[in-house]
């Protein structure tokens, strides 16, 4: 493994290049732009402590021993008063998402509750998995919209969304990103493939940070993802 980034890292589940083309082209026209540093993308886990890291990398290869799984990417709504998501449910095996999700947690818990060098105070804070990260994951979902600047921009995006997945499309599940928050934009940090399965290209990812941003530790998941 490559040397570990001193801030957290954010992990999500890859969709196949289809899927993610369809959902960053609709995220590009509505998410406002001075906020849009990302693709398309489902996040798992929003603040990984560098050092749950290798116990989650071992987890993630398991996983990625078995051939991936179809997922139904649709029945979009209104996220709050100023968003839009797209919902992606695992068709077979049902509740797949959650299932992962909840074996990763399990994991990083367990291996932070047997961790004896974590600092006390707000330095172990940032060692420690947040408040967000050890809830359950209810609704795996794709933000399209967030942040918007008025009702009209949302129901703009709600009624074209709605269009597009009047029928829920088919999509699959294959395989997890690590990423390096950098204070907005996200740096690609480790790629793990499920079995047979085809990861999207580098240019249907998201951006690289540009120079002006650097590494910050506070967590993602106060932004606008």
């Amino acid at each position: 493994m490559s040397p570990l980034p001193p801030g957290p890292l954010v992990l999500t589940l890859t969709l196949d290049a289809q899927t993610h083309t369809l959902l960053t082209s609709l995220r590009t026209k509505y998410f406002p732009s001075s906020r849009n540093h990302l693709a398309a993308h489902l996040t798992l886990f929003h603040a990984i402590p560098p050092r749950r890291v290798p116990a989650l990398e071992a987890q993630l290869q398991t996983f990625c021993q078995r051939p991936g799984f179809d997922v139904s990417v649709g029945h979009p709504k209104q996220m709050g008063s100023r968003g839009v998501m797209v919902a992606i449910e695992s068709v077979k095996p049902k509740n797949a998402i959650e299932g992962i999700h909840k074996a990763l947690l399990a994991g990083m818990r367990r291996e932070q509750d047997a961790d004896k060098e974590i600092k006390q105070g707000e330095e172990g804070d940032k060692e420690r998995l947040t408040n967000q990260d050890l809830m359950k994951l209810a609704h795996p979902h794709v933000t399209v919209l967030n942040k918007a600047e008025s009702e009209e921009e949302v129901n703009n995006c709600l009624e074209e969304v709605e269009r597009v997945f009047r029928e829920s499309k088919k999509g699959r599940a294959v395989g997890f990103e690590l990423w390096e928050y950098m204070g907005g934009p996200w740096k690609p940090f480790k790629q793990y493939t499920f079995k047979g399965e085809d990861q999207p290209t580098a240019q249907d990812k998201p951006v690289h940070p540009s120079p002006q941003h650097k590494p910050a530790h506070h967590s993602p998941h106060r932004q606008a993802h």
